[in-house]
């Protein structure tokens, strides 16, 4: 987690002279510096999670960032956290919580084929006829009546395919590729991190910032 010293060189003289101030200003404009901080990376978050995901919706990792704010007055426990938000949905924000640190996520036995998303592409979003809950499938052992997708297994895995009738034959599309478990393994794909750090290189400047707004309101 980045921290904030401070006795950098940058901003020593600043400290010194807050000191001499109203004995809130120091706090304040620490205190600041932190929530600046945060704020800087809630607002980096998208751009490191493009570097490491395709992102279909455009303000996903913004909905699922949040800010804690630093308070009190003892500068030694003001602490500032940037981090996902449980509340938006608890299996979404602990899937990004293990994209971060590596580890497990479940998920669903369907996975979206690319040809099942907007334009067959793979950047875009699931074609609403496509969604779960507006399909109908059927098994070749187990004919549903109007079904528009069957499903073939093959070993452990399969693929589900969109049934369109044509005058000659039947057309088959792939829409989900299914799998036996609905866990998966994933690698390390830090993006929380990353902006953080990107954000403490701003501190020096953000606590320069704070501190000569406090100068301005004790000169009023």
């Amino acid at each position: 987690m980045p921290s904030f010293n401070v006795n950098m060189d940058k901003v020593i003289g600043f400290t010194a002279k807050l000191e001499r101030l109203n004995r809130s200003a120091f706090p304040v404009a620490v205190r600041q510096t932190l929530n600046d901080a945060a704020f800087e990376t809630k607002k980096l978050v998208p751009k490191m999670a493009s570097q490491q995901f395709t992102t279909r919706q455009k303000n996903f990792f913004n909905a699922f960032s949040v800010v804690n704010k630093a308070n009190g007055w003892d500068v030694n426990r003001m602490m500032a956290v940037t981090g996902i938000n449980a509340d938006k949905g608890s299996e979404v924000a602990d899937g990004l919580e293990q994209q971060e640190i590596g580890g497990s996520i479940e998920g669903r036995k369907l996975i979206p084929h690319n040809m099942g998303r907007i334009s067959g592409s793979h950047s875009k979003k699931l074609s609403t006829r496509h969604r779960f809950r507006n399909i109908n499938i059927a098994t070749p052992k187990n004919r549903k009546a109007g079904a528009k997708y069957i499903m073939i297994k093959k070993g452990g895995g399969g693929t589900v395919f969109e049934m369109k009738r044509l005058k000659s034959r039947t057309k088959l599309t792939p829409i989900y590729v299914y799998r036996r478990s609905k866990k998966s393994n994933v690698k390390r794909s830090p993006f929380m991190a990353p902006a953080a750090s990107m954000a403490a290189l701003k501190m020096p400047d953000f606590y320069i910032n704070n501190a000569e707004y406090q100068f301005k309101r004790a000169l009023k």
